[in-house]
């Protein structure tokens, strides 16, 4: 009798994990790749291991670019673009996933900040569908630093409003984003699950940049020659590109043995800020200015050998929910100059300068020191992707 019990228990099992593994995710996305930010890396190393699992993924996300395909396939795995921009995505990613409920068999939605929220949570709700959220940071009163005060109001508002529809789960990316969806929201402990995003450590490894790459980049960079910083990521404020530009002039100046190279990745303040850094450089001698380079979207693992060669990365954030930049740069065992604010204690470990947000004489003495070896050997911290897949997954477990 207890053989059949236990025979019985073991085949609902298997059949509840089979009837599991046939539901469909949805996942509800402003942007999705090609289109290169750190969210969207998130998202594809958690998508690509859930299709790895045999769950059946529907990605529905934004037409950012009218040459990419509307409809991709691949083995279980559909991507859906819809709409146009972000903003328009609220709406027409509402109105497919709508229809897409209707005819699929979708288990639950996973979604994510800002745009893609909404119209999950609306579907949610008419559905009758749990929707897990990733929570990557919370601006909040920080909208005013950004902002002219008028935007501040309206992106305030926008963001009060996501968080007053609801959601099954919290996913977030950092205890600082966790914390402050508790006292900016007043979201119940219960529904908050803190899970950091994973590092890809295979891939950014100073091993696996050959002595061919190297030699090759320190040539095309001319890191034999200079002192080289650089700076890698997108133009938004919270980035604390302004501050750094502010003391271009004068890094270049007091130092004349150092270059600066920048590698933006395109963003809303992209124009801006490449033109008022152009500015800058014609107001200086061109065997001054010659010391800065600038490049847009450099292939990655072109990117991997340079970050891995240069003496030492530049991230001054203003906010930071979990920025990559940070722990690749320090996985390569790069010194990094960056700030003690928002979630980065949390993240950062090994060759660090810490110097205060929106100082440009702070970061002017970081560097300073920089060139004497004068950061703190931090802890390491390791934020591995399979760790952070494997717990993801078990939220998808509780969502059925």
């Amino acid at each position: 009798s207890q053989q059949n019990s236990e025979k019985s228990s073991f085949l609902t099992n298997l059949i509840y994990f089979f009837i599991w593994m046939s539901k469909t995710i949805l996942y509800l996305l402003d942007y999705y790749l090609p289109h290169a930010w750190g969210v969207e890396t998130v998202f594809e190393q958690i998508i690509s291991r859930s299709v790895e699992k045999g769950y059946q993924v529907i990605v529905l996300t934004s037409l950012y670019d009218p040459k990419l395909k509307k409809l991709e396939k691949q083995d279980n795995l559909r991507i859906i673009r819809t709409g146009k921009w972000r903003k328009s995505f609220i709406r027409s990613g509402f109105w497919t996933g709508r229809k897409l409920l209707k005819r699929e068999k979708i288990g639950f939605i996973h979604t994510s900040t800002y745009w893609g929220a909404i119209p999950a949570s609306l579907l949610g709700m008419l559905f009758k569908k749990k929707v897990l959220i990733t929570v990557h940071e919370i601006f909040g009163q920080l909208w005013k630093q950004y902002k002219p005060w008028r935007s501040a109001r309206i992106y305030q508002v926008f963001e009060w409003l996501i968080f007053q529809l609801p959601y099954s789960i919290y996913h977030c990316v950092s205890l600082y984003t966790l914390n402050s969806l508790r006292i900016a929201y007043w979201i119940a402990d219960e529904k908050l699950r803190l899970i950091y995003n994973g590092v890809d450590h295979n891939f950014w490894d100073k091993s696996k940049v050959s002595t061919a790459e190297k030699n090759t980049i320190r040539e095309k960079y001319q890191l034999w020659t200079y002192f080289s910083l650089l700076y890698f990521w997108h133009t938004g404020i919270s980035k604390g590109i302004d501050t750094l530009l502010e003391a271009v002039p004068e890094l270049l100046t007091q130092s004349e043995d150092l270059q600066l190279i920048f590698n933006f990745i395109p963003a809303q303040r992209d124009t801006e800020i490449k033109t008022r850094l152009f500015s800058l450089l014609e107001k200086l001698p061109p065997e001054v200015a010659k010391r800065v380079k600038m490049y847009n979207g450099l292939p990655k693992s072109e990117l991997r050998a340079l970050v891995s060669e240069v003496d030492g990365v530049i991230a001054p954030s203003l906010s930071e929910g979990f920025w990559s930049v940070h722990t690749e740069t320090l996985a390569l065992g790069t010194p990094l100059i960056t700030t003690a604010i928002s979630s980065l204690p949390e993240v950062t470990g090994g060759k660090t300068i810490m110097m205060r947000p929106w100082d440009k004489s702070s970061l002017l003495s970081a560097v300073q020191k920089l060139k004497k070896s004068g950061y703190e050997s931090l802890p390491e911290k390791f934020f591995d992707r399979e760790k952070q897949y494997a717990e993801i997954e078990l939220l998808y477990q509780n969502m059925s």
